[in-house]
């Protein structure tokens, strides 16, 4: 079973998405252009950049990961620096149209694994040579 735990945000800048990580320490902001929301919204797969201003007239604009709708259409799976978060695509829907300050942004991680008595234990597969996950 997977959980998700609240990581970040989705925010409006202007006609783009703002995605706010909390604690990351990489390189400028994450946006998802304007031009790539409305693609998004088409079912493409588009960039979410990162982009740094040096100065007043200085901006640099890199490539950090990816962005599309999921599989089921109920959400919005984000692929950035080689960790993958998910946002409601309702609750971006409602950012875009402004309806919304933010939208949730989460990552998924395993459950914890209980025994009977309700304590952490190893995985019943530690000691096998492939595991079932």
């Amino acid at each position: 079973m997977t959980q998700f735990v609240k990581v970040g945000r989705i925010t409006r800048d202007r006609h783009a998405l703002r995605v706010e990580i909390d604690g990351r320490n990489g390189p400028g902001d994450l946006v998802i252009g304007a031009a790539a929301v409305r693609e998004l919204f088409d079912g493409k797969e588009v960039d979410v950049s990162f982009v740094q201003v040096r100065s007043t007239d200085q901006v640099f604009i890199g490539w950090s990961g990816t962005a599309r709708v999921s599989r089921s259409g109920r959400a919005i799976t984000l692929r950035i620096e080689g960790q993958t978060y998910t946002s409601p695509i309702a609750q971006v829907r409602a950012v875009i149209a402004g309806t919304r300050a933010a939208a949730i942004l989460s990552r998924p991680e395993p459950a914890p694994i209980i025994d009977a008595d309700r304590k952490q234990a190893k995985p019943i597969d530690h000691d096998l040579v492939r595991s079932f996950a």
